[in-house]
């Protein structure tokens, strides 16, 4: 185990996200990040008490870093253009979604924390739900979305197009274009 560069979380980070996409949580052990990171698996304890630990601070960053890009987003931007930022940001971030069924498997000796960081993704989904609906009515206001749509019907679609299976397919960028060229031109042919 010749490695020469010093570990960081953010390494360990990386390597659980690819295991991760690549088998699931049942895919993620400390042999196998051992073993992708170079290291022996006693350098992984130095950083987390187990897997579990490993895996609620893996989720916490991930929540952390979707919310900064969240906030990221310019607030003088006309509100349809912060709602397509924001698509991209769930759309990158899509494993948020996979997290509270990861929390519920896990077999954490810390129930107390992992019920902890299922609370606060709650509270950071709805959060950044809300958000979103704000745009869409802001979006209205100004004549850019007509009010005939729902703007929860219209959230929602958004919000939940992190399950969408083309998600993979065509990537982030193109998912989010077209999703919002339907919402801003339809799908239809015909003129109105």
């Amino acid at each position: 185990m010749g490695r020469k560069k010093a570990l960081t979380k953010e390494d360990v980070f990386k390597a659980t996200r690819e295991i991760l996409m690549k088998e699931g949580l049942h895919g993620v052990h400390f042999k196998k990040l051992a073993s992708k990171l170079d290291v022996g698996r006693s350098t992984l304890y130095e950083y987390f008490e187990n897997k579990d630990d490993l895996l609620l601070a893996y989720m916490k960053t991930l929540m952390d870093e979707m919310n900064e890009k969240v906030e990221k987003i310019p607030s003088e931007n006309p509100p349809n253009q912060k709602l397509y930022e924001l698509l991209k940001v769930i759309l990158t971030h899509a494993q948020i979604h996979q997290i509270d069924q990861m929390i519920r498997e896990l077999q954490s000796s810390n129930k107390q924390m992992a019920s902890f960081f299922r609370d606060e993704l709650h509270i950071d989904l709805m959060q950044t739900y809300d958000l979103m609906i704000q745009w869409i009515e802001e979006a209205m206001d100004l004549e850019l979305w007509s009010r005939e749509m729902d703007s929860n019907l219209i959230g929602d679609l958004l919000f939940h197009s992190i399950l969408l299976p083309s998600r993979n397919k065509i990537g982030v960028e193109e998912l989010a274009s077209q999703l919002f060229s339907m919402i801003e031109n339809g799908v239809s042919l015909k003129k109105k």
